[in-house]
């Protein structure tokens, strides 16, 4: 599907209102909760509260990092990334985000290892560890270990130029995306999965 196709966008608004449901609605239902407690909320509700709408805005600013443009700009700290992944998988306690990735990343590339990990989480929903690190300077390289539960098979072997992606899905809309601007960008993409390992190498072009 072309980058400019108007069913593209509208699939990308879809999944946005679908992934800030949860955390904005949480946090609606804490307000009215609170409304009706007598004597006003103590320090455990206001916790909760506070840990919806926190969630609510990571997962945000994580959206707007991977679906937004990256435009050139200033590069990002590498640790700034890493903070938007963290607040953003915070709702999955039972995934564990090892982050070993440091310095300057170009806007553009950024954005790509904010997709490759919006990828990566798809193949762990009951849990396990995602790690992001550098391998050489131009390979960042996502792994996932645990109970693989992968979706559609044909979205990995798409992702990696093995055949085509099939039908863009809102809730699988980051493989579409992370394969156009990984031609946009004149990057490369290696998948490569095991039994319970599956792993996402980005290959980012030389700087100018």
């Amino acid at each position: 599907m072309p980058q400019d196709d108007p069913r593209l966008a509208a699939m990308v608004g879809s999944r946005i209102c679908h992934d800030l449901a949860s955390p904005i609605g949480a946090a609606l239902t804490g307000l009215e909760f609170l409304t009706d407690m007598p004597g006003g909320c103590g320090p455990e509700e206001m916790a909760l509260l506070r840990d919806s709408l926190t969630g609510a805005r990571a997962t945000l600013e994580m959206l707007r990092m991977a679906f937004g443009g990256a435009g050139a700009g200033e590069p990002l700290d590498s640790r700034v990334l890493g903070g938007t992944v963290r607040g953003h998988l915070a709702a999955r306690p039972r995934l564990h985000l090892d982050w070993a990735l440091d310095g300057p990343l170009a806007r553009p590339d950024a954005q790509l290892v904010a997709l490759a990990v919006l990828c990566a989480a798809q193949a762990l929903p009951r849990g396990g560890t995602l790690a992001v690190t550098r391998s050489g300077g131009a390979r960042i390289v996502t792994t996932v270990t645990g109970p693989l539960g992968l979706p559609d098979p044909v979205l990995w072997d798409g992702l990696a130029g093995r055949t085509a992606l099939p039908e863009a899905d809102p809730r699988r809309i980051e493989f579409h995306l992370l394969a156009a601007r990984i031609a946009q960008r004149d990057a490369a993409i290696e998948v490569t999965s095991q039994t319970d390992t599956l792993a996402i190498t980005l290959i980012l072009p030389a700087r100018d």
